[in-house]
C-alpha cells in the first residue's frame, strides 16, 4: 500500500527546514502549554522555544543525539532517514557521501543513533525459533582443522531467538555453552511458547521448561512438518552477508550495537512509513 512507503520526497515534504525539524522534537516532548498559562513559540533562527508570558526558554533538544550538534536538523532526519532504509546496513563512509558531512560526523551521527537502539524487554511468545551464530575470526582452523578449536574461540558468538511472524531478539554470548543458551532462551521466550532448535545438544536441558522440538541436521534432516529453523538461519545468513558486504568486518566490542540495528530492521520490517516514526520515536526518547 501507497500509505507503508515513505520517500526521500515525503521526508522533505515533512520536514523541509530546521524550524519545521525543531517543531517536531519539541511537540514530541513537550506541551506547548507552558504552567504559567502562556504558550511556547519558536525563536527565530534557533533551537530554543520561549513562553509567551513568563519568557521562559526551552531548547528541546537536550538529552537528545541532536544536544549541542551544529550538524543541521534537516541532515539529521535526512540520516534517520537513509538508516531506516538500510536493511543491509548502513556504513560511515556511505552517510558521509549521502547527506555531504565528514566521516567523523557520519561516524558520530551513526553511532549515536545505533545507541537509542535498545531490544525491548518483553519475551518472545507462540513457536520461537532458537540458533546460535558464529561472526569473524581470522584464527585458521589447519589443513585438517586441527586447530579447530582455537580458531571458533576467535570467532564472536550470537544467540538469537525468533518469533514466527514476529519480533526477534539477538545477543552476543562469550560462548555457546549449554548454560549460556539456557540463560538465552529463559530471558527472552515465555515458558509457554513452542521451541524449536536443531539438534546441538546445548539446547537439551531446555526440555524441562519448554515444549522442545528439533531438526537433525547432522543427518540432512532441515524440516520436519512445522518444524524448522530456517527463519532464525535466514536471518544468520543475511547479518553475516550484510556484515560482510556493507563494513567488511565488525570488532565484538561494537557488533552487539550493530545487532541492535538489525533487530530494530526486522522488528520494523512491514511499513516503512511506522520504522522512520519508531526510528525517531527511539532517538527522541533514548
Amino acid at each position: 500500500m501507497k500509505t507503508n512507503k515513505y520517500t526521500i520526497q515525503d521526508l522533505k515534504n515533512q520536514f523541509p527546514t530546521d524550524e519545521v525539524c525543531a517543531e517536531y522534537i519539541f511537540d514530541s516532548l513537550h506541551s506547548r502549554k507552558c504552567s504559567c498559562g502562556g504558550e511556547y513559540k519558536q525563536l527565530k533562527g534557533r533551537r530554543q522555544f520561549q513562553c509567551s508570558k513568563c519568557r521562559y526558554q526551552v531548547a528541546p533538544t537536550v538529552n537528545t543525539i541532536f544536544h549541542k550538534s551544529p550538524t543541521p536538523l534537516t541532515l539529521w532526519f535526512h540520516a534517520l532517514f537513509v538508516f531506516s532504509t538500510s536493511k543491509s546496513g548502513l556504513s560511515a563512509k556511505n552517510l558521509e557521501s549521502q547527506i555531504g558531512v565528514t566521516y567523523k560526523c557520519a561516524w558520530r551521527m551513526l553511532n549515536q543513533i545505533k545507541k537509542a537502539l535498545k531490544q525491548s524487554g518483553d519475551k518472545l511468545k507462540g513457536v520461537v525459533e532458537t540458533d546460535a551464530g558464529y561472526f569473524g575470526g581470522v584464527k585458521n582452523a589447519g589443513r585438517n582443522n586441527e586447530n579447530l578449536s582455537e580458531s571458533m574461540r576467535a570467532k564472536a558468538v550470537v544467540l538469537i531467538a525468533v518469533e514466527r511472524n514476529g519480533n526477534i531478539k539477538a545477543k552476543i554470548s562469550e560462548n555457546a555453552t549449554a548454560d549460556s543458551l539456557e540463560k538465552f532462551v529463559r530471558d527472552s521466550v515465555e515458558e509457554k511458547a513452542i521451541l524449536l532448535s536443531d539438534n546441538a545438544r546445548g539446547f537439551n536441558r531446555l526440555n524441562k521448561n519448554y515444549r522442545h522440538f528439533s531438526v537433525n541436521h547432522s543427518k540432512g534432516e532441515y524440516v520436519r512438518y512445522k518444524t524448522h529453523v530456517n527463519t532464525v538461519e535466514t536471518f544468520i545468513s543475511h547479518l553475516k552477508r550484510s556484515i560482510g558486504g556493507t563494513f567488511k568486518s565488525v570488532s565484538k566490542k561494537h557488533l552487539q550495537s550493530y545487532l541492535d540495528a538489525f533487530v530494530f530492521h526486522y522488528n520494523n520490517r512491514h511499513n516503512d512509513r511506522e520504522r522512520f516514526s519508531s526510528l525517531l520515536g527511539a532517538v527522541l526518547q533514548s
